[in-house]
């Protein structure tokens, strides 16, 4: 039994079969960035088919942006910046324990939905 608290997540990327050969078909990998004093990240080996799509679910209906297999919460967003319209976009969710920051690749049309939403949340 394992319990992730996604009211700590800033970020999620949930490996699959198609990303990763050795990755059976109940089998999956997670990766977590946890916010607090700093941004923390943590591998989940071995997480079930069942439990990785629950917390993708979860993650969507929380209000995260998918990128591929990376869910962000865009409330955790510090700093975005788009690198080239093919490519899509750095996005900062914060920074570790050494000072260094904590940036994630996401998509083009992922990176547009990001700027969007924030913008909006400004107005």
């Amino acid at each position: 039994m394992r319990y992730i608290n996604t009211d700590k997540i800033l970020a999620a990327q949930l490996t699959t079969p198609a990303e990763n050969p050795l990755v059976g078909d109940e089998t999956r990998l997670v990766d977590v960035w946890f916010d607090g004093s700093a941004v923390r990240k943590q591998l989940f080996k071995k997480v079930h088919k069942t439990e990785q799509e629950a917390m993708a679910q979860e993650l969507e209906n929380r209000g995260f942006i998918r990128s591929g297999n990376l869910f962000i919460n865009p409330r955790g967003v510090l700093f975005a910046e788009m690198e080239h319209e093919i490519i899509g976009g750095l996005v900062t969710i914060g920074y570790q324990d050494n000072g260094k920051p904590v940036e994630l690749k996401l998509e083009t049309s992922a990176f547009k939905e990001l700027c969007e939403r924030l913008a909006g949340e400004k107005k």
